[in-house]
């Protein structure tokens, strides 16, 4: 035996999932990767076809992302791409000339993202000059069947082989590599391809000088999309935004938003520079009628928030209005910050913003592995605060405005009174000189008296109202109508004991009676049945008479994932696929037990509408829409006729009789989404001509 010696690190072949699908999360994310790659490569144009990826497709489905970049030699591959964590881009950190492009993949393992999208790899590239093509095979199943074997040896990641062949080219002047990914994991919606499509309008910032361009070309022809991404806000391009401003820095001050009563407008003030380094930033607010305008302009390029771009490409795909991805996330904290003050925070819904940071003066501002967030420095922290703190720039025009038109309603109530004062003066005075006119003027004079009092008091009435709007809460809009909510619950419990009585009393008069064993057996599960639905109403009307209706703070998707995971064996047991893309790092403030319960019931729902189908798939989205937190539960099952939309949600009403509905569940959907003063509606089914769509709409904001 040897005293001493040295040991090496082996890479299991299991590992392969910690650095795909397991770190990367979310598909869009993933699709980010491969395209950011793109960038690295001096790419102009890259093109990225969803083919078959509907839920109901029957050819083999697969994603191209094909570039026009300088491409791989056989070297670069072996000893580059196929090179876990490889070093290549941070000793080499800018792109080749004249592109010029400080590379983005410096962690070396973006390129598993693959893992995340589907089973096999096909890489076809070739650089300029070469008579061929390279073409690599992987196949992802080979490792995973690896890890699933047992009592064989275990193999190493390294221990793989993985195809490659040469094709040959009739011209050498191209270069580029095509991706194809192929036997996907995940169907994708048509609205799923459209949010990438949407998102993907971001990943270049309109303000970082690219000498030459860098576009994304989207195709889905199941879907008919063929777009090229829309090119977003551009400083001097577009007065759509109610409010605009630009920051910059120097090597001695940073510049900060300052609101600006006497112009209106947002002016720009120096402070001392930040432990995050300097930065540039372009700010847009918009007002309702301003939204309309620009959603109308800009199709597949939404209001939604602040993006973070690090030497002119988007940090994270953290686009605030999307389902997947990290869809909808709240990573700056924006939604958050706005119950301090509900009435005049900035909402990502009225933003668009472009932070601008660069790897050499911003070091502290680290992306996160997963490419979800950033990694939690104090640096970090404070750009963040920082960013919340030219939010409230925003917020002071906000609440100028909204005093600016109380005092103008104000004063043209003054000027409407003074005007009713000076008519009744003129009266007085005109009786005064001549009293014969007395007996024609007295009922003029009376009238005018009187709408002179009236105008004092709805004056008073004015001071008072907006007296009270300073202290209101929007948590009392929340409140349900307890009426209705009185008599809905009553005609369900009365309905229930009605069926139990008219069956029990069936067993009182002639059981037993081995003619009726069947009928009793029947009416013995209806009874059964009947006692739950009962328990579910009146549980429901306990829930709501316990709880104050009292909102808290809480990680949407944490509680979505603790209330699916309750799940997993039924649906398991039932043959059930799960579909979860939840927004990751939200934090939302609402009633915990009522979100509770509203994803509860459709879940419910969902698998009973199962309960017949071949396909079985249930998926659940959640991520922000303008001012909205939206929940979608989508399934394969029998589906809701369309005349049936609406009608669905009444008490009793089900389409899923035969498979246990009571037509309780989605009643109690629609009483809590309404308490909290959302909506709720069945829609197009994400899976075509099959199955349901429930969406669930709550605002952020609470309306009256």
């Amino acid at each position: 035996m040897m005293d001493t010696g040295t040991l090496r690190w082996k890479f299991d072949i299991s590992a392969f999932r910690l650095i795909g699908r397991d770190l990367i999360t979310d598909r869009v994310t993933a699709l980010f990767e491969l395209v950011k790659n793109c960038y690295d490569a001096n790419a102009n144009v890259v093109s990225v076809h969803f083919n078959n990826v509907s839920p109901d497709s029957k050819g083999v489905s697969s994603i191209v992302i094909d570039d026009d970049g300088y491409g791989m030699s056989f070297e670069d591959v072996r000893d580059k791409w196929m090179v876990i964590g490889t070093s290549s881009k941070r000793r080499n950190k800018i792109s080749p000339s004249p592109y010029s492009r400080r590379c983005v993949g410096e962690k070396g393992i973006g390129r598993f993202a693959v893992d995340k999208l589907g089973d096999y790899i096909t890489i076809k590239t070739k650089k300029k000059g070469e008579k061929q093509w390279l073409t690599v095979t992987i196949d992802w199943t080979k490792y995973e069947d690896q890890t699933m074997a047992e009592g064989e040896q275990d193999l190493l990641f390294t221990d793989v082989d993985n195809k490659f062949q040469y094709q040959s080219c009739d011209d050498d002047s191209i270069s580029g590599t095509q991706i194809t990914i192929s036997h996907i994991r995940e169907a994708w919606t048509k609205s799923d391809v459209e949010r990438f499509l949407r998102e993907s309008s971001r990943i270049t910032s309109p303000y970082y000088p690219q000498i030459y361009p860098f576009l994304i070309q989207v195709y889905a022809d199941e879907y008919g999309i063929d777009n090229e991404t829309d090119r977003c806000l551009n400083i001097g391009e577009d007065k759509l935004a109610t409010l605009s401003g630009h920051l910059s820095f120097t090597d001695a001050y940073q510049e900060s938003f300052l609101f600006d009563e006497k112009s209106e407008k947002l002016v720009v003030q120096r402070v001392s520079l930040k432990s995050f380094g300097g930065i540039k930033m372009s700010l847009f607010y918009f007002d309702g009628n301003a939204r309309k305008v620009y959603n109308r302009t800009y199709r597949y390029s939404h209001i939604d928030g602040i993006k973070i771009y690090r030497d002119g490409l988007i940090t994270t795909p953290f686009a605030e209005a999307e389902s997947e991805v990290d869809k909808q996330r709240d990573i700056l904290g924006i939604e958050k910050n706005r119950w301090q003050d509900l009435f005049y925070k900035v909402s990502t819904r009225e933003i668009i913003g472009f932070v601008e940071i660069t790897k050499d003066g911003n070091p502290k501002i680290i992306d996160a592995t997963n490419r979800q967030d950033f990694v939690d420095t104090p640096e970090y922290r404070e750009l963040k605060n920082f960013i919340l703190v030219q939010l409230d720039s925003i917020s002071q025009y906000k609440r100028y405005l909204k005093k600016k038109e109380q005092n103008e309603s104000s004063r043209r109530m003054e000027d409407v009174s003074a005007g009713v004062n000076e008519f009744v003066s003129e009266i007085d005075a005109a009786i005064k000189q001549q009293p014969q006119l007395e007996k024609v003027l007295s009922p003029l004079y009376i009238k005018a008296t009187k709408v002179e009092g009236k105008l004092r008091k709805l004056q008073k009435a004015q001071s008072k109202e907006q007296t009270e709007f300073k202290h209101k809460e929007n948590m009392y809009l929340s409140i349900m109508s307890m009426q209705e909510y009185a008599i809905q619950v009553t005609h369900a419990v009365r309905t229930s004991l009605a069926r139990i009585e008219r069956m029990t009393l069936y067993f009182y008069e002639f059981f037993p009676n081995p003619e009726d064993d069947e009928l009793f057996k029947e009416y013995a599960k209806d009874i059964y049945e009947e006692m739950n639905t009962l328990n579910r109403v009146v549980d429901y009307m306990l829930s709501y008479s316990q709880s104050n209706l009292a909102f808290e703070d809480f990680d949407s998707k944490a509680l979505f994932d603790s209330i699916v995971s309750g799940y997993k064996l039924k649906l398991a047991s039932k043959g059930i696929k799960l579909e979860c893309q939840f927004t990751n790092n939200l934090m939302i403030k609402c009633n915990k037990l009522f979100i509770k319960d509203i994803l509860l019931n459709i879940i419910d729902n969902s698998i009973k509408a199962l309960t017949n189908t071949e396909l079985k798939i249930i998926k659940c989205t959640s991520f922000i829409e303008r001012n909205n937190l939206v929940i979608e539960v989508s399934d394969t099952g029998i589906g809701i006729p369309k005349e049936k939309w609406d009608w669905v949600f009444g008490l009793y009403n089900t389409t899923t009789e035969n498979m246990g509905g009571a037509g309780v569940g989605l009643y109690i959907v629609k009483s809590r989404v309404q308490a909290l003063k959302g909506n709720v509606k069945v829609v197009d089914s994400e899976f075509g001509n099959i199955g349901t769509t429930i969406r669930v709409e709550l605002p952020f904001k609470n309306k009256k």
